[in-house]
């Protein structure tokens, strides 16, 4: 008996392992399908070339300060090199971005900046994908109260520009970067991305398979776990990797404007360039020119990745 029960066992681990191994090589086999799709897109793959650009500055920027960079010359917020007069100074060998007005290294500023807007941005698409697939699953299949009172949130969010209000919100309540994009996240899922996502699972309800789940017993939250969220998750990925570029540009906009608590941003570094113009009659073109392009590029990278997953996504834009 002992050895009946223990052949068993190995058997049933030996199934499991088998079933695992087919679900890896399924996997595995769509995603390289996927990426021969994604990879004829050449802005889709540039976006992903600029994004691991931005992951290096992130990496690189606290190896630099604790190996090479001496800390009270190159701390981004208040290092100060005093072989250096006047400030600001143009490029040179010690500073390859020259400083600003008030004496900081510009490129560790750049590089520091990169690390709560990846925070931010990351936490904003995660936000919007999560709440606009609940909100559009639960508002289609369900039905009845629950779709109106879904679809009355939604119009209601429509309203809100999550932009705006992320500016109005980050000049009066002291927010991290994390609270940041959350909040952004929240706004924006529940609005216009949720409008879409709805959209797409009242066509996925219509589908056969989500009839055949449920002649088969299938509970409501099982079918919309297991068979009609997973077929959202593509367009999900769009409408999060597109809600980078507006949550980007909110935080770098309340930081220009001066209305943000947060030091280590790019749009914080535009303002200091105008702001501190006072003090110098020099124009901090060093300071202005690589904040706005870091702006600008970190968020057309994620619009060029959405681009080359909507590709994947939706075969009919395939081959235009």
């Amino acid at each position: 008996m002992i050895e009946s029960s223990s052949q068993s066992q190995i058997d049933g681990t030996a199934g499991k392992l088998s079933r695992y191994w087919m679900w890896f090589n399924n996997y595995r086999r769509r995603g390289l399908e996927a990426w021969k799709i994604y990879a004829q897109n050449r802005l889709a793959v540039l976006g992903v070339v600029l994004i691991l650009v931005y992951t290096v500055m992130a990496v690189a920027h606290p190896i630099l300060l604790s190996t090479v960079w001496p800390k009270t010359i190159y701390d981004p917020q208040v290092g100060y090199d005093m072989a250096i007069y006047p400030h600001p100074s143009p490029p040179s060998a010690t500073h390859l971005l020259g400083t600003d007005t008030l004496g900081r290294d510009v490129l560790s500023m750049l590089l520091a900046a990169t690390t709560p807007t990846y925070i931010m941005a990351l936490t904003a698409a995660i936000t919007t994908a999560f709440v606009s697939t609940a909100i559009g699953a639960g508002s289609s299949f369900l039905g009845g109260i629950v779709d109106t009172l879904l679809t009355h949130l939604t119009n209601l969010a429509l309203l809100i520009p999550a932009p705006l209000v992320m500016v109005v919100i980050g000049g009066t309540i002291d927010i991290s970067p994390f609270q940041f994009g959350l909040m952004y996240g929240l706004i924006a899922g529940a609005g216009g991305a949720a409008i879409i996502m709805r959209s797409q699972a009242l066509s996925i309800v219509n589908k056969q398979f989500i009839e055949a789940a449920r002649v088969a017993g299938g509970g409501k939250l099982h079918i919309i776990l297991h068979h009609l969220t997973p077929n959202m998750l593509p367009l999900a990925a769009v409408q999060m990797l597109l809600t980078v570029t507006g949550a980007v540009f909110a935080f770098g906009f309340s930081s220009f404007l001066g209305l943000s608590r947060t030091r280590l941003n790019w749009g914080s570094m535009i303002y200091s360039g105008f702001v501190y113009q006072g003090l110098s009659a020099t124009i901090t073109w060093n300071l202005l020119i690589p904040a706005a392009l870091a702006i600008s590029f970190f968020s057309a990278a994620f619009y060029f990745i959405a681009r080359g997953v909507h590709e994947v996504a939706e075969p009919r834009l395939r081959g235009r």
